[in-house]
């Protein structure tokens, strides 16, 4: 991967359009997925932006010496993955959450296991540790509450995931999209110029304002299909997210940041790749999950 960033950035309107473009298809791609209700495909799709963004997470760090490490952490993500897709046709329900706990325990053990077979390095070697472990907690775990949104069982009986995974969707990309339309349109003040120069103030009122206006749409228009949602807690939510997406959007900043990239991939245009893309879901999701199961009883 390069590591080039001195390059000249293209026009604004050249990344607004090919944003756009990219963001149509991506669309068309769920709209698919959902007018199909494929098992197997909603968590083909899933499986793959989990598996692609491990991918570029473990290839920020050019350490030839941790290659082990990160083929370590791939593997972890392609197992996990297998269990996860394995269990959900074979089953219907998201497996518990022990599936989690074991890629947890394989990273650790196999990290300090990876240890043992070269001199000490000191905090060097720490690092690799700790990279590997975090790889597979912020690419895996994370991204992982997707698959288990999607067989959420909202009464206790009948699964609804699916549209609770379209409301985290629209309210989490909203959100994204609002705070790059006012930060373009309107951003005057800058917010983490230390972390992430394109990140104003503005842009981050813009957020909030895309994030409520998509749970008002939703619940609006499919709030018999969000249950346990209601209008209260979709209201609540959308601020919630809004938050932790912007979060996790600038969590992404500080990892390519520290690694010396503008962006984690170069797969989609206007975006960037996989981690750009999906960098607000790994904070969303989980957070919703978690929210979903507290209202739920």
């Amino acid at each position: 991967m390069s590591h080039d960033i001195s390059a000249p950035p293209p026009s604004k309107r050249r990344v607004f359009m090919s944003r756009l473009f990219s963001t149509l298809i991506l669309w068309g791609i769920i709209s698919a997925a959902v007018q199909w209700k494929t098992d197997w495909l909603l968590i083909a799709i899933t499986g793959f932006f989990g598996v692609a963004g491990a991918f570029e997470y473990y290839r920020l760090r050019c350490d030839t010496k941790a290659r082990s490490f990160n083929l370590l952490g791939l593997c972890i993500c392609l197992a996990y993955w297998a269990a996860m897709s394995w269990w959900i046709i074979w089953y219907k329900i998201a497996p518990p959450l022990w599936l989690e706990l074991a890629a947890l325990t394989a990273s650790v053990h196999g990290a300090f296991l990876l240890c043992y077979r070269h001199q000490l390095e000191g905090t060097v070697t720490l690092q690799r540790i700790f990279f590997t472990v975090f790889g597979v907690v912020y690419t895996v775990i994370f991204f992982g509450f997707i698959a288990r949104l999607l067989y959420f069982q909202g009464d206790g009986k009948n699964p609804t995931g699916l549209f609770l995974v379209i409301f985290l969707l629209m309210v989490t990309k909203f959100s994204d999209m609002g705070a790059y339309a006012f930060g373009v349109l309107f951003g005057r003040h800058k917010m983490i110029p230390h972390i992430s120069p394109a990140k104003s103030w503005e842009g981050f009122v813009g957020a909030f304002v895309f994030a409520f206006a998509a749970a008002i749409i939703l619940l609006a228009t499919m709030l018999e299909k969000l249950a346990p949602l209601t209008w209260t807690h979709g209201l609540i939510l959308a601020p919630v997210l809004c938050g932790a997406g912007v979060t996790g959007d600038l969590a992404e900043s500080v990892l390519k940041r520290c690694s010396s990239i503008k962006d984690s991939g170069h797969k989609i245009p206007g975006i960037g790749g996989i981690l750009d893309l999906t960098d607000s879901l790994l904070f969303t999701a989980p957070v919703f999950y978690f929210y979903l199961a507290a209202i739920a009883g």
